[in-house]
């Protein structure tokens, strides 16, 4: 007997439950061996020189001869490996072990003859799956707009109808609240109403999409995908750091870009590498936001990781994340070219940066172990390279500490399977971008101190007091402001190529510093008390024998970082990733945009466009919104508007009874718009908007999530991070701040609670109810314009109207009526 014998032979004597069916292959047993054998024995590996994706190959076997011998189960190896109880050689190698139910159809099927298909094709190249390949515009196959071509076309081959177009009135509120996540006011929708002109909708959209409110609304669906979070990791102590405080710059940069109509290919390239790309520039800085929020302080490892995956995740839709510890089991992605990607990222470090009518926020201390550090709060937040030679150092198991010490340092690189070009050149920085002091607002700032503190100076010698100490206090402001101008040539002709010697420079703004040192010294002395005076008198005398001593060197206006260059990987990487030639990167962009409009992505998994991700429901139309993206400057605006003008979007909901819903029930073919629930902010904005209280400022610090309920402001700016969130968001399906690359929606009891028992849901409802009609019936129609953008039916008309009656000695009728709407379902509901 073998050493598996006895478990393998009680393994294969497993009955299939007495099933009188032979086992159907392509239902029961391709797929089984799809999911759990083909990562190892498919097309993309074959161990053993042994593939399992059809019968004939499983029969002809590799190495060790055939895996299935057809009517033999006990003598196939395939079963045995899959019984094996030695788990190193038992099969698969991970994850958990076949269940006894599908090792029995396994040895059924092949008891039953091991019967396929004839014509059954092995897996495709891996390397020729359809999200690796360029992407090519497909030529429309009718007139028109070509999204209402490519829709109708697919219809057509499943002999789908559309519905026709909303009413005028629901589609006002779709594109509204679709656009800048607001509903239209009563006098938009009366507007629009009463426009006959044929152009009267695309002039709301274009109206829409110069808003501000533009920006914010696909800010927050954009910072969805980027992963926004403000920083988390125990407040209360805080003594673990996820992210870091003053990450909202980037949130506010994402608003500003997307309201610019910035081509979606520079926001990346600005988000990875904009230290590289824009050095010096602080307002382009706070785009590497994204990396920031990767961080985590305890464990730099994390940080790195965190970097690989949600990079690929985000803009390639790779899930790179799976050959953190071994090759990739359906993509062509070796583990090695993992760590290649990671070497990208290897030199980064979190730099703060002084923000213009702020505090110097300090240079961000260095780990030290048990240390708590909170964030800063003032300044700014980005990443720089303080390493640009960092190595990478290839190590198994996933455990950073399993180092594989005879191997080379990894190089930075990127998957050759995607192809594009990907060349690292070392970037220099201008002094900006390592001296703070370089920056015109630094110098204003310290300039504009030194003159104040010199004018009261002055006024204060004006008026008398001690004439000594006034005359003393008003030369060391003097001073204090010569010393400044001297520095400030000095760094002129060091640091930015000014005219002059160096050396001298450097002296005269070293004796500058030390004239004032004195002059300080001669202020103290004059006011201290008797306590003080000697070691007073001690400093001046310090500072008195200084001003003959040589000068080697003047402080500077802020911290110098050493690194004058960078090292270019992450430039190379962001310019490989928004390569027109990069079959993911637009592919990516259009299903989220898609997605944004229709509620539903052409491609399901929208991190993963990989082999085991989902197939495009669309993958023509995927193909033209992708080039139309890419070839149009990646533009997203245009790619909005041709979208929401599109047929298909102006297209009524309202089909439960039509033909086509018993053919395509889940409407993948869009035979008719989708009827999709508000996302959480434009709920709580909703309320706010229809009782006239939104606070439409933009931009900031994070509002504290506690005031969620009491803040007017617009829920984007709410505080937002894996530690906490506003609960009135969360019950409302909010972005999960650690992966929302598709958002969840549920329908929960606790959703009807909010809305009908929270301060916000009853405060908004009296503050609209006290700005209404005071006639019953203009306040019923006013309510339901306000509320849910349309007018009442005339059932909804008369139970409004008994409704009143029945409350009238109330106080709070009228609230409660607006209450109630904002409780109807079209209040959380777009049509």
């Amino acid at each position: 007997m073998t050493r598996w014998s006895l478990a393998t032979l009680a393994c294969l004597t497993v009955c299939r439950g007495g099933a009188a069916a032979p086992v159907d292959y392509a239902r029961e047993v391709k797929p089984l061996l799809r999911e759990r054998c083909y990562a190892c024995h498919g097309a993309l590996k074959q161990k053993g020189k042994l593939r399992l994706d059809t019968v004939a190959l499983m029969t002809t076997g590799g190495r060790s001869g055939p895996a299935v011998k057809a009517g033999d189960p006990t003598g196939s190896p395939l079963v045995a490996r899959l019984c094996d109880p030695d788990e190193a050689a038992r099969m698969p190698p991970e994850g958990k072990r076949l269940t006894t139910e599908q090792i029995t159809t396994l040895r059924t099927w092949i008891a039953e003859g091991a019967k396929g298909p004839a014509d059954e094709r092995p897996e495709e190249d891996p390397a020729k799956h359809w999200a690796f390949q360029p992407v090519k515009r497909p030529a429309a196959p009718g007139p028109g707009n070509p999204i209402d071509s490519f829709l109708a076309a697919e219809r057509g081959k499943r002999g789908l109808d559309p519905l026709p177009e909303a009413d005028r009135a629901t589609l006002l509120r779709r594109v509204h609240f679709d656009l800048v996540g607001l509903p239209p006011s009563p006098e938009e929708v009366r507007a629009f109403l009463a426009d006959p002109a044929p152009d009267a909708y695309e002039r709301v959209v274009d109206r829409l999409l110069a808003s501000p409110q533009y920006g914010e609304r696909w800010g927050r669906r954009w910072l969805d995908v980027w992963r926004y979070s403000d920083w988390y990791g125990r407040r209360s102590v805080p003594d673990v750091l996820n992210s870091y405080g003053q990450v909202w710059r980037w949130r506010d940069w994402t608003v500003r870009s997307l309201n610019a109509d910035r081509g979606y290919d520079e926001m990346v390239r600005l988000m990875l590498a904009a230290d590289e790309l824009a050095p010096g520039d602080d307002a382009e800085a706070v785009a590497t936001g994204f990396l920031v929020r990767n961080f985590f302080r305890w464990n730099y490892n994390n940080w790195m990781r965190d970097n690989v995956e949600h990079t690929a995740k985000a803009f390639l839709g790779l899930t790179l994340n799976c050959c953190h510890c071994h090759d990739h089991k359906y993509d062509p992605v070796t583990q090695a070219e993992y760590f290649r990607f990671r070497a990208v990222f290897e030199p980064l470090e979190i730099r703060h940066d002084r923000w213009p009518g702020e505090a110097d926020p300090g240079v961000y201390p260095k780990y030290s172990y048990g240390a708590a550090y909170k964030p800063i709060t003032s300044g700014m937040v980005r990443v720089a390279e303080d390493r640009p030679e960092a190595k990478t150092h290839f190590y198994t198991g996933g455990d950073e500490r399993n180092v594989v010490k005879d191997r080379e340092p990894v190089a930075p690189g990127v998957p050759a399977a995607l192809g594009g070009v990907f060349k690292v050149e070392p970037v220099s920085l201008p002094a900006a971008a390592w001296y703070s002091g370089a920056k015109a607002f630094v110098r204003r700032e310290e300039r504009e101190k030194r003159e104040l503190a010199l004018v009261a100076a002055g006024a204060a010698l004006a008026t008398g007091g001690d004439l000594r100490t006034g005359e003393a206090a008003w030369t060391a402001a003097g001073s204090d402001l010569a010393a400044l101008t001297a520095r400030i040539a000095a760094d002129d002709v060091i640091h930015l190529g000014a005219e002059g010697d160096p050396k001298a420079a450097t002296e005269a703004a070293g004796r500058a510093e030390r004239r004032h040192a004195a002059n300080a010294a001669r202020l103290a002395l004059l006011r201290a008390d008797e306590k003080g005076a000697p070691a007073a008198r001690a400093k001046l005398d310090a500072a008195v024998k200084a001003l003959d001593a040589p000068v080697t060197g003047y402080t500077p206006l802020t911290h110098v970082y050493p690194a004058r260059t960078s090292s270019g990987r992450r430039t190379a990487l962001a310019r490989w990733i928004t390569g027109r030639d990069n079959p993911l990167t637009a592919r990516v962009a259009a299903n989220h945009i898609w997605a944004g409009h229709f509620g539903r992505p052409l491609v399901e998994t929208t991190n993963n466009f990989g082999r085991s991700g989902s197939p495009p429901s669309h993958p023509e139309l995927l193909d033209w919104l992708a080039a139309e993206l890419a070839d149009n400057g990646w533009k997203m605006k245009p790619l909005h508007r041709l979208i929401v003008t599109s047929r298909a979007y102006r297209m009524s909901s309202a089909g439960a009874g039509a033909p086509a819903a018993a053919a395509d029930p889940d409407n993948v073919f869009l035979w008719k718009f989708p009827t999709l629930r508000l996302e959480a902010e434009a709920v709580r904005d909703g309320l706010l908007a229809a009782a006239g209280e939104l606070d439409l400022t933009a931009g900031g610090p994070e509002i504290p999530q506690d005031q969620g309920l009491t803040s007017r402001r617009r829920s984007l700016y709410l505080a937002h991070h894996g530690e906490a969130r506003t609960e009135f968001l969360d019950l409302f399906d909010a972005a999960n701040p650690c992966d929302a690359y598709r958002r969840t929606t549920s329908v929960l009891p606790q959703q009807a609670l909010a809305l009908t028992n929270s301060e916000l849901a009853l405060r908004t409802s009296r503050a609209l109810a006290v700005k209404l009609p005071a006639a019953d019936e203009g306040f019923v129609r006013a309510a339901f314009e306000r509320v849910l953008g349309r007018p009442p039916h005339a059932d909804e008309s008369a139970a409004s109207a008994a409704f009143l009656a029945r409350q009238r000695a109330l106080p709070a009728a009228r609230a409660n009526l607006v209450l109630a709407l904002f409780n109807h379902t079209d209040f959380v509901t777009v049509r």
